[in-house]
């Protein structure tokens, strides 16, 4: 996706929509802080190092708007980091950025994870009102062990982990984990010698994010999810499911973390399957 710089005049403001790069970094960590997400700097530059986004700038080079697009293969894409600030939240920024965002995602479909708050919105651009998205966070206060043969990841494991994550979204998600590896603790369930399963955690906002995690059971991505907690009680963590029965949510429940039913998956154009029973946590939001 190649991004032509333009200009908008929004309220008072001569805006140039134009490519985010590494230079914004530090005024996109200022506009998510002033509408209370958690993102560092640091997280910034790690979506911008598996999508690529815009940026709307005034003459004063100060940022005022973003969006991102995370293209998979197969012609899918996640859409996110739609932000507009607050001085311009009814000016209609946010619906032009996340527009541009969705149209140059490169493919027939995208999708993104919305606030409750934000679904009509997003309805608004043509989006379909998908599956609900539960976020688990807090402080671990819980002692856990883990209990089953987890092994750390190995570079051999690639194209398994691959092989299991496009079984999940039937989408080719290349880009997305090969950026998260440089940055994540990543451990894989094997089974008579083969890999079933796999799960990621790095540091994120307040404290850790933990995935994606897949498996082919529920059993062991319980498994998988405990190896990466094990070490992490007195923290800040957080974990994003789309799964709300089952032993992996009895387990969430059981881990005293605040479960906030706060966000929605809305789709574009054609019909595709996001996620599925083995995707059991979300990369991020972002991501998908």
């Amino acid at each position: 996706m190649t991004y032509i710089s333009f200009q908008r005049q929004i309220d008072s403001y001569c805006l140039s929509i134009t490519a985010m790069r590494a230079c914004h970094l530090d005024a996109l960590h200022r506009l998510s802080a002033c509408v209370g997400w958690p993102h560092r700097r640091s997280d910034w530059a790690a979506n911008l190092e598996t999508g690529i986004g815009i940026v709307a700038v005034d003459e004063m080079q100060r940022v005022h708007g973003s969006a991102m697009c995370f293209p998979y293969g197969d012609g899918a894409a996640a859409v996110g980091m739609v932000i507009a600030n607050p001085k311009l939240r009814s000016s209609g920024l946010a619906d032009m950025l996340a527009r541009e965002a969705v149209e140059r995602s490169g493919g027939p479909r995208a999708f993104l994870n919305a606030c409750q708050g934000d679904v009509l919105f997003y309805r608004g651009l043509g989006a379909k009102r998908g599956e609900p998205v539960f976020k688990y966070e807090g402080v671990l206060k819980v002692d856990l062990i883990a209990f089953a043969p987890i092994r750390d990841f190995a570079p051999g494991d690639f194209s398994k982990v691959l092989e299991l994550d496009q079984m999940s979204y039937d989408a080719d998600r290349t880009a997305v984990l090969s950026g998260l590896l440089a940055i994540s603790d990543i451990r894989v369930i094997e089974r008579a010698g083969k890999v079933v399963g796999f799960a990621m955690r790095r540091r994120f906002g307040r404290g850790y994010v933990i995935g994606p995690i897949t498996a082919e059971l529920g059993s062991d991505a319980v498994a998988l999810a405990t190896s990466l907690l094990a070490d992490l009680k007195g923290q800040f963590v957080r974990l994003d499911t789309r799964h709300t029965d089952g032993v992996f949510q009895q387990f969430l429940g059981s881990l005293g973390l605040r479960c906030k039913p706060d966000v929605v998956t809305m789709t574009f154009g054609q019909n595709s399957r996001i996620g599925s029973p083995t995707s059991y946590a979300l990369s991020s939001h972002s991501t998908g």
